[in-house]
């Protein structure tokens, strides 16, 4: 499968599917003729990569998590580590977001009262 192949596949642009190799995310095998080559194997993480890293989990991060085993209960318990932490992370994040959100509307209602409720 090549790189278009599989961003079709996935609705993935080719450019993050190129970040994705350059990070070691993903691997190839060079054809005969010189194009990249994808086992399918290659791209049974594409949607956990994609999701991962969208919700803010860092390469280096994401790497230690896909390196884990799926069958160890210790590797399994050190995965739920890792996305405990990237999901509190992002919490925090939505959180300051939700009082950045909060002040603006404070200042909008401060603004509104001043001009006498019209709703500018």
């Amino acid at each position: 499968m090549t790189l278009e192949e599989a961003g079709k596949r996935f609705a993935i642009g080719i450019e993050k599917l190129k970040g994705y190799e350059k990070d070691g995310l993903l691997s190839h095998r060079t054809r005969a003729d010189g194009t990249f080559d994808y086992a399918e194997s290659d791209f049974g993480n594409i949607g956990l990569i994609h999701t991962l890293l969208k919700a803010g989990m860092d390469v280096q991060t994401l790497k230690s998590y896909l390196a884990l085993s799926a069958g160890d209960a210790e590797e399994q318990k050190n995965k739920m580590r890792i996305l405990r932490k990237a999901r509190s992370r992002l919490l925090e994040e939505i959180h300051g977001k939700q009082q950045s959100l909060d002040q603006i509307d404070y200042i909008i209602d401060q603004i509104r009262k001043k001009q006498g409720g019209n709703g500018i």
